[in-house]
């Protein structure tokens, strides 16, 4: 029986939290806060402002984090370094190609599908992320398929009630709730001397 343990050709045996507040996390919570402001017209005034308010402290905490994390000599882990680029760049790559590609088909055959389609994708990259990015990051992991998850409901809500709205708020500001919570949460760990960013 193999005895390799290689991070480049094995699995994690189990998944890990994020030690601090890095690029990504702030990254998706500003997506995170676009999702939950553009896709609550359904609820309509006064729960739009009073979400976005939420939304935009949510990510200035997030940007707090980051800045903790940042002061205190925090980084990603160097295993995740070593391979960042190829890997990173070819998700990002064929997320483009999928994005688009679909966005083209669905704007021509049932527009009120893409917010999901969106959501489904972005969902998948993060999943892809955490198989062969930074492995086993469980944000990522939750973030992913809770994402992917909402996108297909979406799109399901999309072509068989045609309903953009509905499709927005499931699918679109639930996926910025996710983006926003995880961030958020981690940020908020990391303020509270909860997470040990590695000098």
């Amino acid at each position: 029986m193999s005895t390799d343990t290689n991070p480049a050709t094995t699995l994690p045996a189990r998944t890990s939290r994020a030690s601090g507040i890095y690029p990504g996390h702030v990254i998706g919570a500003s997506f995170g806060v676009v999702f939950v402001i553009a896709n609550t017209a359904l609820l309509g005034q006064p729960a739009q402002l009073v979400i976005g308010a939420l939304g935009v402290v949510a990510a200035v905490v997030v940007v707090a984090g980051f800045i903790a994390t940042i002061r205190r000599g925090g980084r990603p882990p160097a295993q995740d370094l070593a391979r960042s680029h190829v890997a990173f760049w070819v998700i990002v790559a064929i997320e483009a190609a999928l994005l688009f590609g679909g966005l083209a088909v669905l704007n021509r055959i049932e527009p009120a599908a893409n917010v999901g389609w969106i959501a489904l994708i972005v969902g998948l990259h993060f999943l892809a992320f955490a198989l062969w990015w930074v492995r086993g990051q469980r944000e990522l992991l939750v973030v992913g398929a809770v994402m992917a998850s909402l996108g297909a409901i979406g799109l399901v809500i999309a072509f068989t009630t045609h309903d953009a709205a509905l499709v927005q708020l499931v699918a679109g500001f639930g996926s910025g709730l996710v983006l926003l919570g995880t961030s958020t949460a981690t940020a908020v760990r990391v303020l509270t001397g909860g997470g040990a960013p590695a000098a």
